[in-house]
């Protein structure tokens, strides 16, 4: 008996505003949220950098979290942004996506996610990417640089090709791993890459690991030497979500 994956719901009170309307070809959806060292937040915006994409349209959403942001003399919501580029010898674009929050709540976690894919979907996208944190206690070696995980079995085959350990068992926690897990309902395929850390705000090692693996992954080539300069100018957010047990046990990804 075969079931069918249930859509995800319609969150009316998000909106996309388009900058430029750009026509895709076969983009390769990459995304990186806000978490754990930072660390997809920073891979994301560093190719952003690099790549020179271009920020063509931002998604608003009463599930980001009730904050407001200060940039020199002017006060922002929170957003989604998204970027298109294309490195060479790509014959398709990527789409580059990244945000000021996540979603406060699972509801919301669940939303944003529809959103996107729908987004993707809609410029033509097969493959959704995301890069996460990958969290290890602080007396366990680092014996993994980057470990991940995919929607099929095609795409953990080409993970373990490049050097990408598969989880074996646990969850991925919030638009991380509902990205790709979720893009079947869409027809389109998924997977998360996770750079193994022991936290902080900022571990740009774990960014320049994931950096390395999604290039060998997807076959193109973006100079890292400037990633750690780069992010000497990362905004020093805090962690989104507090609780009596701490930041780590509230922003880790796999569990």
């Amino acid at each position: 008996m075969r079931f069918k994956l249930p859509l995800l719901p319609v969150c009316k009170m998000s909106r996309f505003n388009y900058l430029s309307r750009s026509k895709l070809k076969r983009p390769i959806l990459i995304a990186g949220f806000p978490g754990i060292a930072n660390i997809g937040k920073l891979a994301v915006e560093y190719l952003v950098h690099r790549l020179k994409a271009t920020r063509f349209a931002e998604l608003y959403s009463e599930y980001f979290p009730e904050w407001i942001i200060q940039e020199g003399d002017t006060l922002k919501t929170l957003k989604m942004d998204f970027f298109k580029a294309r490195p060479s010898p790509l014959k398709h674009d990527l789409l580059l996506v990244t945000s000021d929050a996540q979603a406060a709540t699972p509801l919301g976690q669940y939303v944003l996610t529809g959103e996107i894919l729908d987004f993707a979907k809609k410029h033509g996208t097969e493959i959704v990417a995301t890069m996460a944190a990958y969290v290890i206690s602080q007396n366990e070696p680092m014996s993994k640089k980057v470990v991940g995980a995919a929607s099929h079995s095609e795409l953990n085959r080409l993970l373990e090709e490049h050097g990408v350990s598969l989880i074996n068992g646990g969850m991925i926690v919030g638009m991380n791993g509902l990205l790709p897990a979720l893009a079947a309902t869409r027809g389109m395929k998924g997977f998360c890459l996770l750079g193994t850390t022991k936290g902080g705000l900022l571990d740009v090692e774990a960014s320049e690991a994931i950096l390395r693996a999604l290039q060998s992954v997807l076959g193109f080539g973006v100079d890292l030497e400037e990633l750690h300069q780069h992010a000497l100018y990362f905004p020093k957010l805090k962690p989104m979500f507090k609780s009596s047990k701490g930041f780590e046990d509230e922003l880790s990804y796999v569990r």
